[in-house]
């Protein structure tokens, strides 16, 4: 894993709680190292990476305020793009139960400017409602049915938080994306909502991490590489 300290952004406009960074601020961060990387052919993983997410952030910002469902499926793409990985030794993506653990590990090692406990605190205060919602444990247990066996107690370390937070989103997610939820519905209302105010946060400072630092690093095969 490269271990480089490249130097932080001049006067980096950190995210808050209720000021998240919107993905124009992002990518104007993004552009100078971006441009001058791509010259040298160098981080391009990382580039395409930041490139994709930023695309569907911009998307999932411009959705109206009744379009919650929409817009959470476009902020996990928007996550997707940052920790998917292929696995050569499957000859597929690797799981996304240990994609997200791996990236949750990845991007708290990288934020050196204490961007991620900051919002991950403010994260703690609902996430009680997700450990314990009956239809994401019984999906959890399912899934995990011939894994590790999962826990409802909420990790007390930020990159096990971040995992699990980032494992109940997937399966709220998913349960949109395979058609198992009406659009728009009540019954998945609360996840969908706590799932959406958690993705809005987090993915700027993924970005944010990765822009400033963690683009140096070795973050796995791209799923889906550019066609050349």
């Amino acid at each position: 894993m490269n271990t480089e300290q490249p130097s932080p952004s001049p006067n980096i406009p950190l995210p808050t709680a209720l000021t998240p960074l919107r993905a124009e601020v992002l990518r104007s961060l993004w552009k100078q190292r971006r441009d001058s990387y791509a010259q040298a052919h160098l981080y391009e993983d990382a580039r395409i990476r930041v490139h994709r997410s930023l695309t569907w952030l911009t998307m999932a910002e411009s959705r109206g305020a009744h379009e919650h469902d929409t817009k959470l499926i476009e902020l996990w793409a928007a996550t997707g793009s940052l920790f998917g990985r292929w696995s050569a030794l499957l000859a597929a993506p690797l799981n996304e139960r240990e994609a997200t653990a791996s990236f949750a590990r990845q991007i708290m090692q990288w934020d050196r400017d204490g961007i991620m406990p900051s919002v991950l605190a403010n994260l703690r205060q609902s996430a009680e409602t997700m450990w314990i919602d009956p239809y994401l444990n019984h999906a959890m247990g399912m899934s995990t049915a011939k894994a590790a066996p999962h826990s409802t107690t909420i990790p007390d370390d930020d990159a096990g938080f971040l995992a699990g937070l980032l494992e109940r989103i997937g399966l709220t997610v998913h349960q949109l994306t395979l058609g198992a939820a009406t659009y728009g519905g009540s019954q998945n209302r609360i996840a969908v909502d706590r799932s959406l105010i958690a993705l809005a946060q987090l993915v700027p400072a993924f970005l944010l991490v990765i822009t400033e630092h963690g683009y140096v690093d070795d973050w796995g095969s791209l799923c889906s590489p550019p066609r050349q």
